[in-house]
């Protein structure tokens, strides 16, 4: 939860980012999978380009995924 000035609370810590190629299966309706995940988004499109290539996953997508290390920081960045 931002306070009003914008100043993050002392001892915040920005998140990571990952990117992660998720697809869905219709085998499994609902249900979403991850093929791998990144720390950058070049990489996890490289992987991406790869598997529609391949023709074996037909709903791929780019999920960036931010990774905080506490439940404070995360509550800040809200």
């Amino acid at each position: 939860m931002n306070d009003e000035s914008g100043t993050p609370p002392p001892g915040y810590r920005e998140p990571a980012l990952a990117w992660a190629v998720e697809y869905t299966d219709e085998r499994d309706p609902g249900s979403r999978f991850q093929a791998g995940a990144f720390t950058t988004e070049a990489q996890a499109q490289k992987l991406l380009d790869q598997l529609v290539a391949s023709g074996r996953h037909e709903d791929l997508w780019i999920n960036m995924i931010p990774v905080h290390e506490t439940v404070e920081d995360w509550e800040w960045d809200r």
